[in-house]
C-alpha cells in the first residue's frame, strides 16, 4: 500500500508538472566555435563543459516557483521547507543571475548562495524539476552538435548526468540510455553496467511484467530499469512516463541494496 502511494504521489505531481511549458528564448544557445567541437568530440566532454546554456534569469525563478507550488499541493509537509527556500534566496540582479548561472554548472553548490541554512533535500527536489524543463530545451537546442549513435559512455551527451533508464531497440536490439535530466538518449554497449563499466551484470523481470528488466551490477550496486521495446507499442513510447510509471522497480531494487544513480548534473 505505501509503495502505490508513492508512485500515485509521484504521478499526480509529474501531470501538473509537465504541462510547465517554456518559451523558445527561456534558453538561448551560442553556437560553439567548431576548435571546441573537436575538442568535444576528442575528449568525449559533454556539451555543457564547452557550451553551457544561458538561462534566462526571470523565468527560471518563474519556473522555480511554479515548480514550489506543485509540490506544495501535493507534498504539504514540505511547505514550511519551501517558505525558508524562497525567503533566503538572493534578491539584488546581479546575484540572482549568478545563482542561475551556477545551477547549470557542473559541480556548483547552490546552498553556497542563500543568505541562511534551507532544508538541502527539498531544495535539491525542487531545484531539479525547474532546471528539467530547461534542460530539456537546451538538449534539442544542441542536438545537431553531436551524434548519439557514437557516444557510448555512462554519461549523458548533453549535460554529463547518468542515466535513469534504458532501452532495448525492438529492430535491432540496440541498447540506448535515457537521461531523466534533459531526456536526451544514446548508444551503449548491449550488455554491461553503465555505472562502473563492468561487463558482467543480471536482470530481474516481475511477473506480468516482463516488458521491463531491472539490470544490477554486484561490483557497484547499481541498477538501471530497462524497457524492452518489442514488447511494447512502441508508438507510443514515452521513456519520461516508463520511468514514474516503474517507480516500483525502483523500490524492489533498493530494498534488495541497489542504488541508481540520479539524474544529476555531475563534475567530470
Amino acid at each position: 500500500m505505501a509503495d502505490y502511494t508513492v508512485q500515485q504521489v509521484l504521478i499526480d505531481f509529474n501531470k501538473e508538472f509537465t504541462q510547465i511549458a517554456l518559451p523558445e528564448d527561456a534558453v538561448k544557445l551560442v553556437r560553439p566555435q567548431d576548435g571546441l567541437l573537436k575538442s568535444l568530440r576528442e575528449h568525449d566532454a559533454p556539451f555543457i563543459k564547452i557550451c553551457p546554456p544561458q538561462v534566462n534569469t526571470d523565468i527560471f525563478f518563474d519556473i522555480l516557483k511554479e515548480v514550489s507550488v506543485i509540490t506544495v499541493k501535493h507534498k504539504p509537509d514540505l511547505e514550511g521547507d519551501i517558505s525558508e527556500i524562497f525567503s533566503a534566496l538572493p534578491e539584488d540582479a546581479a546575484a540572482r543571475e549568478t545563482f542561475v548561472r551556477q545551477a547549470f554548472t557542473p559541480g556548483a553548490n547552490l546552498l553556497d548562495y542563500f543568505k541562511k541554512k534551507v532544508s538541502p533535500e527539498t531544495f535539491g527536489f525542487i531545484l531539479s524539476h525547474a532546471v528539467r524543463p530547461f534542460m530539456k530545451l537546451y538538449a534539442r537546442q544542441v542536438s545537431a552538435f553531436y551524434d548519439p549513435e557514437q557516444w557510448y559512455k555512462g554519461t549523458c551527451p548533453v549535460c554529463g548526468a547518468r542515466p535513469t533508464l534504458a532501452l532495448l531497440e525492438k529492430e535491432d536490439k540496440k541498447r540506448y540510455l535515457y537521461c531523466g535530466l534533459c531526456e536526451a538518449r544514446w548508444r551503449f554497449q548491449r550488455l554491461g553496467c553503465p555505472y562502473c563499466l563492468n561487463h558482467e551484470s543480471r536482470f530481474f523481470t516481475v511477473d506480468g511484467m516482463e516488458q521491463y528488466r531491472v539490470y544490477y551490477c554486484d561490483n557497484c550496486h547499481g541498477y538501471i530499469k530497462t524497457v524492452n521495446e518489442s514488447m511494447l507499442d512502441s508508438s507510443s513510447l514515452d521513456l519520461f512516463w516508463e520511468d514514474i510509471n516503474t517507480v516500483h522497480l525502483d523500490l524492489l531494487a533498493m530494498q534488495e541494496g541497489y542504488v541508481n544513480r540520479p539524474a544529476e548534473i555531475i563534475e567530470k
